[in-house]
């Protein structure tokens, strides 16, 4: 082709790059448009929930009548408290661990945060598959053949006998499928025949053909918005796995920090028990030398049985803290936690510090932040896209066909001889149109019936996901409050308890060497089994109150960013490698 042959052929190249320029503008116009209306549209479904969450009353406080129960010292430390971050068993290696290290170490190691973590990633492959839908297709095509075959008639050969071919065809051009829905093929066709044919001049022959073909749907499957429905969609569902992932990852977080607690807990029993056995062991030695003064016994053999039964209580908490370091480790996958070798301790001082809670503030940033919310939003806007595409498949198909071609024939040596001889004839063009409708259409209209009916149930979905969170909220902040309350009864009752055993020790070193001392004996043998429920109960409320701190967290959506975690993509950096996305602690700066 020369410069002179353009001017045929040139207003078919400007008008394609056009339409191409005109479709990639359009597509950043779609894009920003999309965004808008979403925005909008939750906006406005937020500030009705908004509406909802200042409804909420505040928190509410002790019951009408109820005293008060006062606060927790600022200075008061169980006894039990610093022996919980001391090694227990003398042939472990122990490993001390804060919160923060084993957050740490379960975001890098954890294999259920790597499960989670790649649902985002295997959604994010939809959006390059829809994108496929428009990708640039090179293709080629041919074939070698030959006709052997009567000749019913002298249009033929000329002659009656066989009519006998020899056909060489060639095929290699570009087709796409433009964001408009237009197809278009651009090709080059080549094709040597070889006859017995007396009518064929030249013979043989070489034919040579360059066509550019283009097909736009007006009405069903036209427009940038509805061809990149699925685009869309396929970016909606990988938020929506972006924002479950979330969602699981601060589920598995609280998980470790139950676990964390729960660990402390379990030494803190241990601790207690071992302290009752000793205690109880130290009485009933006592008791058994009083056997000849004034210990009867029932009596001894009433402190002989608080023995044994307290020392099988201590071997159930060793096996629970045993039990607990196992569910860190299933929890954690940290190599460096080892087996059961490694005794994980706790140095991470439970809060004992009240925290009041703001219901309307806690709602309000619940109804910002949590995942479920975001998930619930992002189904009704992809149900709104997929309602969309339904609506234009009702539209009858009516698509322009517009065809034109430059072909040329010459003698043939080689399949290709014709190519030049193309270039000199003038292009031929053909305009049409295609129309089709299926009366009474009853499978699009069965497809956007179900779609209205699946975006008014994600409606309601949402205002139910709304309701649900918010009933957390409550539980949440009431949780706080109550398991405050619960710690400090529980601390004032552990107090009341220690008075009383402190009154009868008393009496007890008073009465030492007198006649029927040994009922001192028994009362203390009894009193120390209240004693060890009472640090057993206030322990447990330590841990539930510290569990109620970062449940509220959850429930509000910030677990994630209280803890200072933020989500980044790492790309491949060699061939064959696949991307990761990691849940990470942001390094607080010096």
């Amino acid at each position: 082709m020369n410069a002179r042959d353009f001017p045929r052929t040139g207003p078919v190249w400007a008008a394609l790059l056009a339409g191409c320029l005109l479709v990639a503008s359009c597509q950043s116009a779609f894009d920003r448009q999309d965004r808008q209306y979403f925005r909008a549209a939750r906006a406005g479904l937020a500030k009705d929930f908004q509406k909802q969450a200042e409804m909420l009353t505040a928190s509410q406080g002790p019951a009408a009548g109820a005293e008060k129960v006062g606060k927790m010292p600022e200075t008061f430390s169980p006894w039990w408290a610093k022996d919980v971050g001391a090694k227990l068993f003398a042939d472990s290696k122990p490993t001390s661990q804060h919160l923060d290290d084993l957050f740490v170490a379960t975001l890098k190691n954890s294999s259920q945060i790597k499960v989670f973590s790649d649902i985002p990633l295997i959604r994010h492959t939809g959006i390059q598959e829809a994108r496929g839908e428009f990708d640039t297709h090179l293709y080629s095509e041919g074939h070698y053949g030959f006709i052997n075959e009567p000749a019913g008639t002298l249009l033929d050969t000329g002659r009656t006998g066989y009519y006998r071919r020899w056909e060489t065809r060639l095929e290699a051009g570009v087709r796409k499928k433009l964001l408009t829905g237009a197809e278009v093929k651009l090709s080059q066709e080549f094709l040597r025949i070889n006859d017995n044919s007396i009518f064929r001049e030249p013979n043989p022959q070489a034919y040579a053909k360059l066509g550019l073909t283009i097909i736009q749907p007006l009405l069903r499957g036209g427009g940038i918005e509805v061809n990149r429905s699925f685009i869309r969609i396929a970016k909606v569902d990988t938020d929506i796995a972006r924002s479950e992932f979330l969602r699981q990852s601060e589920a598995h977080l609280l998980e470790v920090y139950r676990a964390y607690w729960n660990l402390y807990l379990a030494r803190a029993g241990f601790l207690q028990k071992r302290r009752l056995v000793e205690q109880t062991a130290k009485l009933a030695g006592m008791m058994e030398k009083r056997k000849d003064l004034d210990a009867m016994d029932v009596q001894v053999q009433r402190a002989g049985s608080a023995l044994a039964r307290r020392k099988a209580d201590l071997v159930r908490a060793e096996m629970a803290i045993l039990s607990a370091d196992d569910r860190i480790r299933a929890l954690v996958n940290a190599p460096d936690l080892g087996n059961g070798a490694v005794e994980i301790i706790p140095v991470e001082a439970p809060s004992l510090a009240e925290l009041p809670v703001d219901m309307k503030a806690v709602a309000a940033v619940a109804i910002e932040n949590r995942p479920e919310i975001d998930q619930a939003f992002l189904q009704l806007k992809a149900a709104a896209i997929r309602k969309d595409l339904a609506e234009n498949e009702l539209l009858p198909q009516l698509d322009v066909l517009l065809e034109t071609s430059i072909a040329g024939l010459d003698s043939a040596g080689c399949v290709m001889d014709g190519y030049d001889e193309q270039w000199r004839a003038h292009p031929g063009f053909l305009v049409g149109f295609r129309f089709d409708y299926p009366c009474p259409n009853n499978t699009a209209k069965a497809v956007l019936q179900r779609r209205k009916l699946e975006q008014r149930q994600l409606l309601n979905q949402l205002r139910t996901t709304v309701d649900t969170v918010l009933l957390e909220v409550k539980i949440s902040a009431r949780e706080v409050a109550t398991s405050y309350r619960d710690m400090i009864g529980r601390y004032q009752s552990l107090l009341a308890i220690q008075k009383d055993n402190d009154v009868l020790q008393k009496r007890w070193e008073a009465q030492a060497g007198a006649q029927g001392a040994a009922a001192y004996l028994e009362m203390l043998v009894d009193t120390q089994d209240r004693v060890a429920t009472g640090e057993e109960d206030f322990a447990r409320s330590v841990v539930v109150y510290n569990v109620a701190l970062l449940n509220l967290q959850r429930a509000q959506g910030t677990l994630l960013k209280y803890e200072d975690i933020q989500v980044t993509r790492v790309e491949p950096k060699k061939k064959g490698e696949l991307p990761e996305l990691k849940l990470e602690k942001v390094k607080s700066k010096p």
